[in-house]
């Protein structure tokens, strides 16, 4: 099967000799530019990977142009298989009525974990894209959160010394790596001279934890102005979700220095998870019960169904003897040599 993810394609791969199934993500390049961002984007899953609420990388392979019968360069990342994006599941369930209080505050603890993650590196990575839809149900049912592509560590500093030239370049750039209902204050109005930094990614958890709790985006019409502004509203009846309510406004603040720091936001649901006895870390049953056990991405037996194999992959580039993959998507069969500085390996694009 494959998804199609901006220029990306992401497959379900199997590995023939131990059946084990994969995540794999192919991304075309047609300049230079582009071949840095993804590059980026391998440094950075490399980086993260390992903690249990990220996506666990497992190899990645560069196809030259000249190779590729697309014309342009070929980058693939290979990745565990997790069973599908977490907004699937919610909208099988959504017709049962709202999720429960303790089901919002795992799945996102899980996601603030991995944020925590992101941003204790040195320096702090910023993920910049977060958004329900870059959540992940693993087979364990467990979060993980994925696409990397749009995470950078610059922060910028806006000052009445910046011209107006240099305010488009960060802007422009800026727009190229978020998504509208999501961007912030400081985002949509550069002028307002605040940082603009990992604190871009709190707002950004402040609307996912608005839409698990109400069913809709704070800033549904992405408009600049309600934005600028941090004008939304929580549900005046609401008494199910209460506990949010707090660390709601305190993430959508209009000042970023005015808003929670992850930690602090991870501390703070701690205390919520340990006044309702509950543990924030556990697999999110609820939605694993309304799916009816393993979805299509269920673990061959014998096998942990999660991570690369009990290091069969390595975390570093391909090398040589690494097993052939079966891509059960595309319309032709070909072999291409695969490099990435480092020995050939072979991978089997297959028809379904």
């Amino acid at each position: 099967m494959a998804f199609l993810r901006g220029f990306a394609f992401v497959y379900e791969a199997q590995d023939l000799g131990s059946g084990r199934e994969y995540a794999l993500k192919r991304l075309l390049s047609n300049e230079e530019e582009k071949n840095r961002a993804i590059i980026q984007e391998v440094c950075f899953m490399k980086k993260l990977s390992g903690h249990p609420n990220i996506v666990q990388f497992c190899s990645a392979a560069s196809i030259g142009r000249e190779e590729s019968d697309t014309g342009q360069a070929e980058f693939l990342l290979l990745m565990e298989l997790c069973r599908g994006q977490l907004v699937e599941f919610l909208k099988k369930i959504e017709s049962k009525g709202p999720l429960s209080c303790d089901t919002v505050l795992k799945i996102f603890y899980q996601t603030c974990r991995a944020v925590q993650h992101m941003h204790r590196q040195k320096p702090p990575i910023i993920h910049r894209d977060l958004k329900v839809e870059n959540l992940l149900l693993s087979n364990q049912g467990t979060i993980k959160l994925c696409d990397f592509g749009s995470a950078t560590t610059i922060s910028h500093y806006p000052d009445y010394s910046w011209s107006a030239q240099r305010r488009a370049l960060v802007e422009e750039e800026i727009t190229r790596n978020t998504t509208p209902m999501y961007r912030t204050p400081e985002i949509v109005d550069l002028y307002s001279n605040f940082p603009i930094g990992e604190k871009q990614d709190i707002w950004a958890l402040g609307c996912i934890l608005y839409l698990l709790c109400f069913g809709q985006h704070p800033f549904e019409d992405g408009a600049k102005l309600r934005i600028v502004n941090g004008k939304y509203a929580i549900p005046a009846d609401d008494t199910r979700y209460s506990v949010f309510h707090g660390l709601i406004r305190a993430m959508l603040r209009v000042n970023p220095e005015e808003r929670l720091s992850i930690t602090e936001l991870v501390n703070q649901l701690q205390e919520i998870a340990a006044t309702r006895s509950v543990n924030p870390k556990s697999p999110v049953t609820e939605l694993l019960e309304q799916n009816g056990g393993y979805g299509h991405a269920a673990p061959p037996a014998g096998s942990t169904g999660s991570g690369c194999g009990g290091g069969e992959y390595s975390s570093r580039l391909p090398r040589a003897g690494h097993p052939v993959l079966l891509l059960r998507a595309g319309a032709r069969q070909r072999e291409a040599g695969c490099t990435f500085g480092v020995p050939r390996t072979s991978l089997r694009f297959m028809a379904p």
